[in-house]
């Protein structure tokens, strides 16, 4: 029997109670909101019976975590290792998962209605607060937050002190040695200033970090934090909208656990206007990067020194994507970058590891037909792929000098790139008005295709399951479930009335 036969002879039997005495509760809708790609599952939650529903495509087991309350807001952990749930009652519930399975969940109760969150990069702690123009209700403070302990289950509200404003974003550190102590830093950022938070203490005073003088009237909006380590003691960098310069924050020697330390800060030369920055570790050291669209430059930044080195891009740069390749000196692997603009047609490939000695050397423009959009790195590779105006995938090979376009049938959905670098997936939707998930060798360029049972409504990337998931956006469930090979009808493993098992029994 199909699995379609199978969920419409279940509705049909759920339909068929109707008539009987049976709980108010299976009336109801399962509201089902999702799904969300995580490291070795993909889940939703569900309204109805309050509750987290997980398939892990490596063994095809759905598991449901109970939850308190009907979810309001859903967080996935950026690496994919759990997902973070605010209810209608309040409550925040943290559900673990891994290659082991679901964990158990764990309850915070909360007083706040939160609406953004900061992981940390160990997803140990995380920080609940109002995202700009959030706030709501008879009065609200937006400058509540709530520090979660997503480990031990511990949840502390408190308030920041505000100079008229209300938080921007919330930046979270790693656990680290800072100050003599093992801390980890929280950065809340405001007009005009930062607010430091230790989350190892988080009932202590927060520091305030102004990055403008008093009679100074511009005005400075901190964007982002990047984290590094300059000397073996640790350094933020922080990029402000309206400065010119990056300003980077130290810290003392010493200073008590339970107090957070004042740190020390001082003023990089960058470029004009810098959009984007990046803080790694490479052959020469530790380097500062920033891409200045105003002056189509690319900086490196001694931080030790605060000596610059602008280098050419030759295209307006606003945007740095790192990650790790082949060196262009056969030293093996480093970091580069990806440097574009925003729709531009030009795709810059920067070798990091040499952009201060080599300057322009050490950069390997592409350019294209179209406006690229949508643009990803091949790991360990260089190349990446980008799909532009025109619907076509494009293989950008920056040693060939190539960019092999791939042209779609109808229209190209979402794409998405192995972790390995060697295959990229997308789905399509054919000539012939069907709906296909491909596989594309990004060496050969070879192209492999499964037809889909269903439009996609979205492709999503289990890599530590090494699956892919087609969603096909049914109430009760229904998605295909694809390797990460080579691809045709004989490998869609279709599994529908996900959501419906278990039904009478939670």
């Amino acid at each position: 029997m199909s699995p379609r036969v199978v969920v419409c002879l279940a509705l049909l039997g759920l339909a068929g109670l109707t008539a009987c005495d049976r709980p108010a509760d299976l009336d109801r809708p399962l509201d089902a909101q999702g799904p969300f790609a995580l490291s070795h599952h993909v889940a939703w939650t569900l309204a109805a019976d309050p509750a987290v529903a997980l398939l892990q495509p490596a063994t095809g087991r759905v598991t449901f975590a109970a939850l308190s309350a009907a979810p309001r807001r859903v967080f996935p952990e950026p690496a994919g290792r759990g997902l973070l749930v605010i209810g209608t009652d309040g409550a925040a519930s943290w559900i673990p998962a891994d290659e082991r399975g679901v964990g158990q969940a764990v309850r915070m109760p909360l007083t706040g209605d939160y609406t953004a969150v900061a992981f940390g990069p160990d997803a140990g702690r995380a920080v609940l607060y109002h995202a700009p123009g959030s706030s709501g209700g008879v009065l609200s403070n937006p400058n509540q937050i709530a520090i979660l302990d997503l480990g031990g289950g511990a949840a502390i509200e408190r308030s920041l002190r505000s100079f008229g404003g209300e938080p921007l974003g919330v930046v979270l550190g790693p656990p680290q040695a800072v100050a003599g102590a093992d801390r980890q830093m929280a950065w809340v950022l405001a007009e005009r200033y930062l607010s430091v938070l230790d989350l190892a203490a988080p009932t202590a005073r927060e520091v305030v970090v102004h990055l403008t003088l008093a009679e100074d009237t511009r005005s400075i909006r901190p964007a982002q934090v990047v984290f590094g380590e300059v000397e073996g003691a640790a350094t933020f960098f922080v990029r402000a909208e309206g400065s010119d310069d990056l300003f980077a924050l130290t810290f003392p020697d010493d200073a008590p656990a339970d107090e957070v330390p004042r740190p020390y800060l001082t003023q990089l030369p960058a470029g004009a206007g810098p959009s984007d920055v990046l803080a790694l570790q490479v052959a020469d050291g530790m380097r500062v990067f920033t891409a200045d669209p105003g002056s189509a430059t690319l900086s490196v930044i001694d931080p030790v020194t605060g000596r610059r080195v602008g280098v050419d891009a030759g295209a307006r740069v606003s945007h740095l994507l790192p990650f790790r390749a082949q060196r262009a000196d056969g030293e093996g692997e480093g970091w580069s970058a990806l440097a574009w603009d925003d729709h531009g047609d030009t795709v810059v490939f920067v070798d990091l590891d040499l952009l201060e000695r080599r300057r322009g050397r050490a950069l390997t423009p592409l350019v294209l037909g179209a406006g690229v959009y949508d643009l990803q790195p091949l790991p360990g590779r260089r190349g990446a792929v980008a799909r532009d105006a025109r619907n076509c995938l494009l293989l950008l090979d920056f040693d060939a000098r190539t960019a092999t376009p791939l042209q779609a049938g109808r229209s190209l959905g979402a794409v998405r790139v192995d972790p390995g670098g060697d295959r990229i997936y997308a789905t399509v939707v054919g000539d012939d008005s069907a709906d296909y998930a491909v596989s594309v060798d990004v060496d050969t360029a070879r192209v492999t295709a499964a037809r889909l049972p269903a439009s996609p409504g979205r492709l999503l990337l289990v890599p530590g399951a090494g699956r892919l998931v087609a969603d096909h956006q049914a109430a009760w469930g229904w998605v295909s479930v694809l390797p990460l090979t080579d691809l045709d009808d004989d490998r869609v493993q279709v599994r529908e009335g996900l959501l419906l098992q278990g039904a009478f029994d939670r």
